[in-house]
This record gives C-alpha cells, sequence and structure tokens, in this order.
C-alpha cells in the first residue's frame, strides 16, 4: 500500500512538532547548511528524493515506508538490497577499524561498514542508480548552485567552493555530517532517558523488561545493544557498533532480488554477505553492523533485509532461532550461536522485552509528571498530553491531568471525524492518568484523540504506523 500525499503532509506536521524540524535545535552556519541538504529532494534524479526520504525524522530517522522491506530509489520500480538504517546516533559510531583486542571490526557506517564515518557515506547515495540516481557528481553540484541555499554553501566553504565539482562534492558532505551529528539527530529525549535522571518511572512491565535485556542468562540484549553509557558517549547507545551474523533468513519478499541483471546478476540467487562481501573475508561473511535500538519502536520493518516486520517478532527470533520454526540462516557461516537462538524466554518475557524497548523513543513528554526528585506531581491544571511513543505500533499511551475529579470521556477518531474506539467513558479523580490505546485492529494513518472532562475539552493527533 502507497501512502497518500495527504498523510505524508500530516507526518511533516507531526514531525515537525516531535522532531525540531524548523528552528527548534540551534545550528551552526555548516549544520545549517547540512540540513538543507538532508532535506533537499531536489538532489535526485528526478527530482523526489532526499536524504530524510529514506532517513525521515518521524521514523526514527529511518525510512518512513512501512509497506517495503527494503528502500525504494528515486526512480520507480528501483529498490536497494536493504533496508535503511537510522541515521540518528549514527555520529558516536567509530571512524572503521579492526580491534585486535577483541578480534572484531568496530564501526563506519552502512550496514557492512564500507564508509568508514558520516562523510564518507553521506557520499554514497547520490550516485547509487538504485537510490537518488544521479549519473555523476556535476548534475548534484550543479542542483546547489541552483538552490536557494547556494549563498549559505559560499559563506560557510568560500565563494569559490562551488566552482570545482570534486571539492564541492566533498564540502556538501562534509556539511551534511555536521547535521548529523546535531541534537536533532541525538536527542536522548526517550522515556529511559527521563528514568535515568529520576525523571520518569518505569512500569511494572517495562522494569522486568530492562532486567530480562540486561541478564546474559535471559534476554542477553545488552551483550550487543548496551543499556549503559560506554566509550563513544555519556548516554547509553544501544549499540557496541561491531558486526554480527544473527542467522536471519532469505527474505524473498525483497524486491531486489527481482530486479533486472543489470542491477541483480544474481537474481533470486542473490545472497548478502555483509562485512565479508566488502572485506573479501570468509571470517565475516553474513556479518552486519549491529544497529542502535534507539527509536526501535518507529523504525520497521528489521533487519538488514527487512524480514520482520514488529519488535515481538525479533525478540521471538533471538529467543528461539534455534528451536522454532525458522527459516534457515541466509549466511551460514559465522552465525553466533553464544548470544542467541535458545534463550528460554516464555511469552510474558518476551513481551516484557518488548515493553522495555518501547521506551527508547525520543519525544517522551516528562512534563507534569514528575518532580526533578522522582514523585509524582501535583496537578493543578487540565492536561492532555502528546501520546507515546509517537508514531506507534501497535500501542500507545495516552496521558491527561485533571485539576479535580470530574466525568472524563477520551475518544478515538480517524482523520475523516469517524469514531473508532471509546477509550474511556467514567468518573475519575484529580490527579495524573493513564491509558494504552491498542490499534492492532485499525490500518496506518493519521487519528485524532479527544478528552472531554467537564467542561474541558481537547485534541491531539497519533500516527498509527504498521
Amino acid at each position: 500500500m502507497r501512502r497518500s500525499p495527504t498523510f505524508f503532509v500530516l507526518m511533516f506536521v507531526l514531525a515537525a512538532g516531535l522532531f525540531g524540524i524548523g528552528s527548534a535545535f540551534a545550528l551552526t552556519p555548516i549544520e545549517e547548511l547540512g540540513r538543507f541538504l538532508y532535506f533537499d529532494t531536489n538532489l535526485s534524479t528526478p527530482p523526489g528524493q532526499s536524504c530524510a526520504s529514506c532517513h525521515a525524522p518521524e521514523a526514527g530517522f529511518a525510512d518512513p515506508d512501512f509497506d517495503l522491506p527494503v528502500s525504494a530509489g528515486a526512480l520507480p520500480g528501483r529498490f536497494g538490497n536493504r533496508n535503511s538504517p537510522s541515521s540518528a546516533y549514527m555520529a558516536f559510531s567509530p571512524d572503521f577499524y579492526y580491534d585486535e583486542e577483541e578480534e572484531m571490526y568496530i564501526g563506519g557506517q552502512f550496514w557492512d561498514g564500507r564508509a568508514a564515518n558520516l562523510v564518507e557515506q553521506a557520499k554514497g547515495p547520490f550516485l547509487n542508480p538504485l537510490e537518488m540516481h544521479n549519473p555523476n557528481k556535476n548534475v548534484v553540484i550543479v542542483k546547489i548552485r541552483q538552490a536557494t541555499y547556494a549563498h549559505l554553501f559560499l559563506d560557510v566553504f568560500g565563494e569559490n567552493s562551488l566552482s570545482n565539482v570534486s571539492y564541492a562534492y566533498d564540502r556538501m558532505a562534509e556539511a551534511i555530517g555536521a547535521f548529523e551529528e546535531t541534537d536533532e539527530l541525538n536527542q536522548f529525549t526517550s522515556k529511559y532517558d527521563y528514568y535515568l535522571m529520576g525523571m520518569a518511572e518505569l512500569t511494572e512491565q517495562e522494569m522486568l523488561g530492562l532486567q530480562l535485556y540486561n541478564d546474559e542468562n535471559a534476554g542477553n540484549c545488552a551483550a550487543c545493544h548496551p543499556s549503559t553509557a560506554g566509550p563513544y558517549s555519556d548516554h547509553p547507545l544501544f549499540t557496541d557498533y561491531s558486526y554480527d551474523n544473527l542467522g536471519v533468513p532469505k527474505n524473498w519478499e525483497n524486491p531486489f532480488l527481482y530486479m533486472p541483471p543489470a542491477f541483480n546478476r544474481a537474481g533470486k540467487e542473490f545472497i548478502d554477505y555483509g562485512l565479508g562481501g566488502v572485506l573479501d573475508d570468509p571470517m565475516e561473511i553474513g556479518k552486519f553492523k549491529v544497529p542502535t535500538l534507539r527509536n526501535i519502536a518507529v523504525t520497521p520493518p528489521y533487519m538488514h533485509n527487512g524480514i520482520f516486520d514488529d519488535l515481538t517478532k525479533v525478540v521471538d527470533f533471538y529467543n528461539t532461532r534455534d528451536v522454532g520454526e525458522w527459516a534457515p540462516p541466509e549466511v551460514e557461516d559465522n552465525v553466533n550461536h553464544d548470544e542467541l537462538g535458545d534463550l528460554g524466554l516464555d511469552d510474558d518475557e518476551v513481551d516484557a522485552i518488548v515493553a522495555f524497548m518501547m521506551t527508547l523513543t525520543d519525544g517522551y513528554d516528562p512534563v507534569g509528571r514528575f518532580h526533578a526528585g522522582g514523585s509524582q506531581a501535583i496537578v493543578g491544571s487540565y492536561e492532555l498530553r502528546q501520546n507515546y511513543p509517537n508514531p506507534f505500533n501497535p500501542s500507545t499511551t495516552i496521558a491527561f491531568e485533571l485539576a479535580e475529579a470530574s466525568n472524563v470521556r477520551l475518544e478515538v477518531f480517524n482523520i475523516t471525524g469517524q469514531k473508532v474506539s471509546d477509550l474511556l467513558n467514567s468518573s475519575l479523580n484529580a490527579g495524573r492518568h493513564e491509558i494504552v490505546f491498542d490499534g492492532n485492529a485499525l490500518s496506518s494513518g493519521v487519528y485524532l484523540y479527544r478528552l472531554t472532562a467537564g467542561s474541558f475539552t481537547a485534541q491531539k493527533k497519533m500516527v498509527l504506523m504498521k
């Protein structure tokens, strides 16, 4: 299903409020230039695709088209062979190197580490025939010379900086890399971040999930996705930027397998060797970069080939890969059998780990919920809060505050105004309240939720992405 233009307009409006599009983040001139370049849909051939098309704010800076397992190109019918990873928090990834002590490769960019750093990564998509489809660097630079922000490019890099195509192309990538290092992509504003600061409390299920996540005899997720600060940041990054073969099955729904020989000579026999294919090293085949789990709830599909469409399936796979009814690995060499495959988790424990990972979405609103010491805030007014997470799949939490005991009604409507759910219709005491909305029975789209409490009425938007 392809989404309508109206849907994407509404998504952009939502993103503007949640992810700082506009002036919410103070940027230096080079960062501002990088932002213009990142969002410029004229920099593809034909026009229509930007960096943000596959790394969108509303999708945690990953691909917003959840209906495809991999990313589509600027030309209709062109598809890459992989799902676009999030560009958020990739600024913390070290330059690609081999760790002699750990005996493994670390860092770099892309799923296969073929770019050493953010600047080198930014150079690739513009010239990739399956992505932005520009025939050469000159076409890109001519577009920048004609852009409304061309003067900013000259201000940042010098009055002759657009004259030499190779020099200008490198500076373009430098500016995009600078933007990707800003707080706009690296917000650290999830519920878990506020929990660490004592400004939010995790639910009983979320706390159980965190315990299982860290337990090396249970979920053991922290082995590769550490939940504590590490060598690259004072905040938890939920990745160690290493490479691993998880034994992911081949995704026969990947449209790249059916691309013409000009782009995929192997056809359906294509095998993605990941890091090993880049290094031509049999000890590394099948390994892909460990992604951050920050914003993981809003970045489906999952794995490099987009084979899983929800988090529960991912955790189920980690839990039962070696004992359940799963298809064989696409690459059977170097599969990690030490840290996953037969974890022995029950359904409640799987659900708890998923619930914890749902707390890693940026944009959490702690205002009105807790004092700095973590105690419940005194409610002095009526307030309807933004749902969290948002976008969501399939459930989200709606919080609101009541200044006094009230008859409360909470309703959900689709974008045409049709009511789809009566979430609440009862008398409640003064204070803060939360209710979980489950969108399993609904299709992807923009929904409105409306709170009525006595004479107080408020309404907000939320986005269900499946």
